[in-house]
């Protein structure tokens, strides 16, 4: 029944909190040494139920950095089909994979639309970063709201043991 550490800032991915928490969670609802329930119990369960909904937060906001990760990828390659472009020489031809097809293409078409990928990119990823902000800030919330809750927990622990004691 040891305390919580103050995890890492979430700005570093994913918390391990929930890692942390599951050790006093994972035990079962009985009382020490396999006593029955007591009506203390209640903010064990509400905690549980927290602990689920964090992990699930956990998971969408790590879903949304590999969302993230894949634009940045996209973003990289479509920066290097640009810097090619621009070393291209006079009456170069280009041709673009359409299917399993390659249809030849207008240099000023190909480097237009280049631009505009970048350009939907550029905005998708700064979405993604609004989205992961907001996330990261939910999920902190929660953190402090589970680490309250778990304090409740085994304050309700320590008065049932010292009630059962008296």
């Amino acid at each position: 029944q040891g305390s919580i550490s103050a995890p890492s800032p979430p700005s570093e991915g994913p918390s391990l909190l929930a890692g942390a928490l599951l050790c006093r969670s994972a035990h079962d609802t009985r009382g020490r040494a396999g006593e029955m329930p007591t009506e203390k119990e209640g903010p064990q369960q509400a905690f549980d139920k927290e602990l689920e909904k964090f992990k699930t937060l956990q998971e969408t906001v790590q879903k949304s950095y590999e969302a993230r990760m894949g634009l940045v990828s996209q973003q990289q390659e479509t920066e290097m089909v640009k810097e090619e472009f621009d070393t291209l020489e006079e009456g170069a031809t280009i041709f673009k994979l359409v299917g399993p097809v390659m249809v030849k293409q207008q240099v000023d078409d190909a480097k237009g639309n280049v631009e505009k990928r970048l350009e939907y990119i550029k905005g998708e990823l700064e979405r993604s970063d609004d989205l992961i902000k907001s996330q990261e800030k939910d999920m902190t919330e929660k953190q402090q709201v589970l680490m309250k809750m778990q304090q409740a927990v085994q304050e309700a622990q320590q008065s049932a043991a010292a009630a059962g004691a008296a």
